[in-house]
């Protein structure tokens, strides 16, 4: 069954869409679905279907329920207090969005703008119109759909801004133009249609959009414009380069409450100033100094944007973000991609962009004024705020304001409001908020308790509290705690082990040994008592506070990591498998193996789950090796090194193999296969001397082992360095061993790599019809074998090929089928290969704009990748592509300046 709300309301089954019944039957099931796998009462499920309900709505509800059934058969089912959709989250739109909305934002957090925008882009694809048009609803329901509209027009400004960013805005005109009609007062949008229309070039249709905003505005709400569009307006008539605002803020807090007082001093702080501001907002955890840091900053106007990156100074199982790593971060979330190395490098073009922009930057969870100091700004016009649990008084030239805890009024009225019925301003309230400390989370999750529970009074409460007997925070925790069913209690104390920022149920279930379906009712149970936070459906995340306190409640934490540790091992193997023909063979050393394990379907979902987890799978090879799990260090790392070769996380593909060395020692064959990996990452990251040496090392080590499948594996990767190097002599040498020994093996997916191979060290001698022969029957090869990504790579070889025997048109026709290729199984990699390819066979077939959009492509992919031969292969056929001579000239010097670091030509 398949659910879609974005749009008139449709379910299809099969293929094939049912007739739904009356508007009360469909309104009913719109309330449902908007909150599939919750428990909806019948007083929601009332004032969803009814905008005055009758007297006893509950007949009328089963009648409605029982006719649903009908379609929707065991999806829907009764449990006490009202009924549960039971329905996996992909199959509902509006599940889906969030998910592709949370994994955009994710992007986006770590400074991959071009991910964010695709995912932004897919999830707003789904809208078929308003939310459930067309259909009657009641009040509660009518405000679900105003939210779920207003996050929609807030992705569609955030993608709207990032693909300008990447110039990818005029595609946008004629969607921006529709959202501007259908929402006139959204100034947002008629900003982002100014935007996209003068980066295309049309800077008088920029300004005539700006007229007739300033017009409608006059006409229907008597005002002028906002300050963002009347600076770019003021910008496009000077003739200046506008910059689309950035905004990487967390959601802000609907129900904030309080700190006036504050706001109003950080606010004085920020105006009237000549010098750059930074604030720095100190206090004990659980004070609420995020949250006030996010608040304001959503208040304050910057016309260049919002930044928010989160330091993780306390962060369970993650060491501080170092400052090199931050400013990446922040660079590239300015649409960056030539970044440098160093520390101070990168600080310098940082203060160089700060500069020439007025921006607002939330450095959040700061360990150290050492920390923070290099991302500050040089100049005035910037406003930097920092949290942090210490008071930051190395820090020159900033004002502190350390955050108390509430005062009576607030944390009362936060009760209230959080309670939502006459309980929050019941007399014992005042002493509830006491026993909590005033702090603002624990009256958080004090309210929260006595919200999920109808017949507690708020008296009751406070009892509860005073009983406990134990520090006002853990006296909350315990409260929630101890209220569970003891099967909770131990699944929550083991989810405080987790070491990533977030979960699923698989993850949860492994670290409990139970089973999915009980798991995923016991998380809900802990989202409904504030013990858990739902990220996102089907993911959740626990308060550093709660992490802390879950874990003095596990006594015995090995066997548990242990389990979960093996359901990293076993999906990220199972992932590689469906990745890659070679890693077919790889077996896993692991215990648990559940009945309800995670099976991966196809090549799609593997990169799905590998890229929404890569983070905790980096995170969970560092801590199997400081745990003394070295087997699954190893193991990991070599699950992992093929997905972030073709994903282009060099990075993170450095850093799992560094660790699995670490872990091998002492197990030769765990040594030899790690140091294989770890040479690839040398050559993809053009560092020859290295590859060559782990290459040679490998091949020695496997030799003794007597594993000829490793041997010519490795000689075929020694190859590829020899022959980037220009050594092709050697190279062809190597890949004639590495032929011999796989024929002899019958492996032959490795006998179709090396032919390819070979077919590239024929071109490079001139040897074209050899070259043609090897290449072609290395890809009838791949494709009887089903490897597509060696099937995509081969034919870009191919291409090249054909373009050296002057074939140009059916080298274009082989490369454009290639990067479709790689383009769709996500292979980056290859991707920014064939599109200096598609570049240098355009120029020469006379198409230097298509080559030079091209090779910009490949540019700024090489440059996200941290691939500096083909960062330098880009520069040098845009030097022939440009008209601009001096941009051409640019182009040349930067070419030659990168090969001559390369040490190649």
């Amino acid at each position: 069954m398949r659910y879609r709300l974005l749009g008139p309301l449709q379910i299809w089954r099969g293929g094939v869409e049912l007739r739904l019944g009356g508007p009360r039957q469909r309104a009913l099931l719109a309330a449902l679905a908007l909150h599939a796998n919750e428990t909806v009462s019948f007083e929601h499920l009332s004032e969803a279907v009814w905008e005055s309900p009758p007297a006893a709505p509950e007949s009328n509800i089963r009648t409605y329920v029982a006719a649903l059934r009908k379609l929707v058969q065991d999806d829907l089912v009764t449990v006490p207090g009202g009924y549960r959709l039971k329905v996996p989250p992909e199959d509902i739109d509006a599940g889906v969005f969030e998910q592709l909305c949370a994994a955009a934002d994710e992007a986006l957090k770590q400074g991959d703008h071009l991910a964010a925008v695709e995912k932004y882009g897919e999830a707003l694809a789904l809208w078929r119109g308003p939310a459930l048009d067309g259909l009657t609803v009641g009040a509660r329901l009518a405000a679900e759909l105003t939210l779920l509209q207003e996050r929609r027009l807030t992705v569609a400004e955030q993608h709207a801004r990032l693909a300008i960013e990447l110039g990818r805005g005029e595609r946008l005109i004629a969607e921006l133009r529709r959202l501007t009609a259908q929402f006139p007062l959204r100034e947002q949008l008629w900003l982002q249609l100014m935007h996209a229309l003068h980066r295309a070039g049309r800077p008088a249709e920029a300004l005539q959009t700006f007229e007739d905003v300033r017009v409608l505005l006059a006409e229907e709400l008597g005002t002028d414009p906002g300050p963002e569009l009347r600076e770019l307006h003021e910008r496009l008539l000077r003739g200046d380069e506008p910059r689309p605002a950035l905004n990487t803020l967390p959601r802000d807090v609907a129900d904030f409450t309080g700190r006036a007082a504050e706001i109003a001093r950080l606010t004085r702080a920020v105006t009237g100033q000549s010098a750059v501001v930074i604030s720095a907002i100190d206090g004990m955890p659980g004070v609420g100094k995020t949250t006030l840091a996010v608040h304001l900053a959503h208040r304050l106007e910057f016309p260049d944007g919002q930044l928010f990156i989160d330091l993780h100074a306390h962060t369970a199982g993650r060491a501080p973000v170092e400052p090199t790593d931050a400013l990446d971060v922040l660079l590239r979330a300015l649409g960056l991609d030539d970044i440098p190395d160093g520390l101070d490098e990168r600080a310098a073009m940082w203060r160089a962009e700060l500069s020439r922009r007025r921006l607002l930057v939330v450095l959040d969870n700061a360990a150290s004024a050492d920390q923070v100091r290099p991302l500050l700004p040089g100049v005035p016009g910037s406003l930097v705020l920092v949290t942090s649990r210490t008071r930051l008084v190395e820090l020159e030239g900033t004002s502190t304001l350390t955050l108390d805890v509430l005062s009576e009024a607030e944390a009362l009225q936060l009760f209230a409001t959080i309670v939502g019925d006459d309980r929050g301003a019941d007399e014992a309230a005042r002493e509830v908020v006491e026993l909590c400390g005033r702090l603002p989370l624990a009256v958080r999750l004090a309210a929260g308790r006595l919200r999920s529970r109808p017949t507690w009074t708020t008296a009751h409460l406070a009892t509860r509290l005073r009983e406990g007997r134990l520090s006002e925070l853990d006296a909350v925790f315990a409260l929630s705690f101890g209220q569970l069913p003891s099967g909770h209690q131990r699944l929550f104390g083991l989810l405080g082990l987790h070491h990533g920022t977030d979960f699923d149920v698989d993850q949860a279930a492994a670290l409990g040994e139970l089973d999915l379906l009980e798991c995923d009712g016991m998380l809900e149970d802990l989202v409904d008592v504030h013990l858990l936070e739902a990220t996102t459906v089907g993911r959740y995340r626990m308060h550093d506070l709660l992490r802390q306190y879950a874990q003095s409640q596990v006594d015995s934490p090995r066997e548990p990591l242990t389990r979960l540790l093996d359901h990293f091992l076993d999906t990220a193997n199972q992932a590689t498998r469906l990745l890659s023909p070679a890693a077919r063979r790889y077996e896993v050393d692991i215990t648990y193996r559940p009945a309800s394990r995670l099976v991966l379907r196809d090549y799609d979902h593997a990169v799905e789950w590998l890229e929404t987890e890569r983070q905790t799978l980096v995170a969970a090879v560092a801590l199997s090796l400081e745990g003394g799990w070295h087997t699954h260090t190893w193991q990991l790392a070599r699950a992992m090194t093929y997905f972030c070769m073709v994903r282009g996380h060099t990075r993170d593909w450095a850093t799992i193999n560094e660790l699995a060395l670490k872990a091998a020692e002492g197990n030769p064959a765990a040594l030899a296969i790690t140091t294989k990996n770890y040479a690839m990452v040398f050559w993809q990251t053009a560092q020859y001397p290295k590859a060559i040496h782990h290459n040679e090392r490998a091949i020695e080590m496997l030799r003794e082992l007597g594993d000829l499948q490793g041997v010519a594996g490795t000689l075929n990767n020694l190859s590829l360095v020899y022959r980037s190097i220009g050594r092709n002599a050697e190279a062809a040498e190597l890949l004639e061993q590495a032929i011999t020994v796989a024929r002899e093996l019958g492996d032959r997916h490795l006998e179709s790599q090396a032919m390819s191979n070979v077919s590239n060290i024929y071109s490079a001698a001139g040897r074209y019809d050899e070259a043609l022969r090897a290449c072609t029957s290395a890809l009838a090869l791949m494709r009887e074998l089903g490897s597509r990504r060696d099937e995509a790579d081969t034919q870009s070889a191919l291409g090249m090929i054909l373009h050296a025997m002057g074939r140009h048109d059916e080298a274009l026709e082989a490369l454009t089928s290639a990067l479709a290729a790689v383009r769709a199984i996500g292979d980056v990699t290859t991707e920014t290969v064939v599109l200096n390819y598609l570049g240098e066979v355009l120029i020469a077939a006379g198409r230097p704009a298509e080559a030079e959009a091209s090779l910009r492509e490949a540019l700024e992919l090489a440059e996200r990748i941290d691939d500096p031969r083909e960062a330098a292969n880009a520069h040098k056929h845009l030097a022939r592509a440009v008209a601009d001579p001096a941009e051409a000239e640019r182009h040349r010097r930067e070419a030659d300046a990168r090969f001559a670091a390369l040490g190649t030509g």
